[in-house]
């Protein structure tokens, strides 16, 4: 008894791609549809980087602005510490006018124990 075996296991599904590209024929219409895929696949590719550049551009942006603020902020803070380090401001303080000269000034010698047992 003859059997006819058909196969439609690995080789039909390897061929699929044969069978579309052997189906479409090379003429102008499939050269027209490839320049125009080739055309947007650049476009998308050449629109992502230019949109990486960009952002980083930004960011780098946004730190210089950040770091502009932050060395007025310290500059401003280093000139509100030497005016209250200057003499004038020393001289025109509240807590040095508290003070008062002492009436009686006692001076210890180097010999006096300060702690005993």
């Amino acid at each position: 008894m003859p059997q006819l075996v058909l196969s439609r296991g690995i080789n039909s599904k390897r061929n699929v791609f044969k069978r579309i590209l052997m189906n479409a024929e090379n003429g102008p219409y499939f050269l027209v549809i490839s320049l125009v895929l080739f055309v947007v696949l650049v476009t998308v590719i050449t629109l992502t980087f230019s949109a990486q550049q960009v952002t980083k551009g930004y960011v780098l942006s946004q730190l210089e602005a950040e770091q502009r603020t932050l060395l007025t902020e310290s500059e401003r803070r280093e000139k509100q510490v030497a005016e209250v380090r200057s003499l004038r401001h020393i001289e025109e303080s509240s807590r040095l006018r508290a003070m008062r000269n002492p009436s009686k000034i006692v001076f210890l010698s180097g010999d006096t124990v300060i702690a005993s047992n």
